[in-house]
């Protein structure tokens, strides 16, 4: 109402403003009018929206958790479904407290709060939790949670322990940076440096894709790891042997410190770029580049070819047999030439 009433103290009747331009202010103000008519119609079905999918959410929690049964102790609750799954409750109970130790003893924080670690012993049921075939394991922060695919905890290399350790330190690291954005490839990289390299997914062990990305140039920028990884299987394995080979490469250059430095700044609420830049005194692209033109290196390639032997050998004898059939065709074709050489010179024999 109040920008009506300007325009028409604008535009007097006696016509001393130009009538295009009280036209087109009418236009800007009725454009605005309607704009903001729409955000006060959005905004109620947003809330709405918003409130029933977190109802229906607690609503399958509930009765999810009707089904349960757990074990608390040690500062941590084990829930499971299956009866068969108390041993491995037991054993969380029991590995728990040197886990949380060892955390603790890392990053130097405390680990204030108690985990709910849900155990899941019917890989079909823990994939529609997960939403991905390649993961046994995940974490959500924001309700302290841990699910595990308890059937593939006697597949190489995941163990109970290492997999509890990896999704833990998710915990730690949310519960201490909550002011700031923790990028994903950095989320990711530290976990699984904690956990001796073992990451939440199923990756192959017959090729890397970080050294076939290198190779042909395909890797992806940390820029967008940020947020979201790939879902694609090979998009994934990459992402998550990128974010591990990025924190090894600080760790290797700067020390266990520059990591330790870079989160202890974001837990102050420093942005991940000026932590990096405060803690290892280069900026974010710097620290890509640097890591970029270390990949490049012989050891990566002879990693790469070590992987894929059987491959490089096949390429090596088609390459060879190539090799030879043009040399037999070029062989051939001077033996021709010879010949017609020799019919052609005139027969001086008697």
């Amino acid at each position: 109402m109040e920008m009506r009433i300007r325009f028409r103290k604008a535009c007097p009747e006696d016509f001393s403003v130009p009538r295009s331009r009280c036209l087109r202010e009418e236009g800007k103000c009725r454009d605005i009018i309607r704009f903001c008519s729409a955000r006060q119609r959005l905004g109620p079905l947003l809330i709405s929206g918003a409130l029933a999918i977190f109802f229906l959410f607690a609503a399958h929690l509930t009765a999810l958790g009707q089904d349960l049964s757990g074990i608390e102790s040690s500062g941590v609750r084990v829930l499971y479904r299956d009866p068969s799954l108390e041993a491995g409750a037991r054993e969380v109970i029991q590995r728990y407290p040197f886990i949380r130790a060892s955390l603790e003893s890392v990053f130097l924080w405390e680990v204030d709060f108690r985990p709910d670690v849900l155990l899941v012993g019917d890989r079909r049921s823990f994939l529609q939790m997960a939403g991905h075939d390649a993961f046994v394991a995940y974490a959500v922060p924001e309700r302290r949670l841990v699910v595990i695919d308890y059937t593939r905890m006697d597949t190489y290399p995941f163990t109970l322990e290492t997999t509890l350790k990896h999704e833990l330190c998710h915990l730690l690291l949310h519960r201490h940076i909550t002011g700031v954005h923790l990028p994903k490839w950095l989320d990711e990289g530290v976990c699984q440096w904690v956990s001796e390299g073992i990451p939440e997914i199923i990756m192959s062990r017959k090729s890397s894709p970080l050294s076939a990305a290198v190779i042909t140039g395909t890797l992806t920028s940390l820029e967008s790891l940020s947020h979201h990884f790939p879902r694609d299987s090979r998009g994934l394995s990459l992402a998550y042997e990128q974010s591990r080979s990025v924190v090894e490469y600080i760790i290797r250059v700067y020390g266990v410190n520059g990591v330790l430095n870079i989160l202890q700044s974001m837990k102050g609420g420093a942005e991940a770029d000026d932590a990096i830049e405060a803690a290892l005194m280069v900026s974010r692209y710097d620290l890509e580049q640097q890591w970029r033109a270390d990949l490049r290196s012989w050891p990566v390639l002879l990693a790469y070819l070590a992987g894929n032997l059987y491959l490089v050998l096949f390429i090596l004898a088609a390459l060879l047999t190539l090799f030879a059939y043009i040399r037999f065709r070029l062989r051939k074709r001077r033996y021709q030439g010879r010949e017609d050489e020799a019919d052609s010179l005139p027969d001086n024999r008697l």
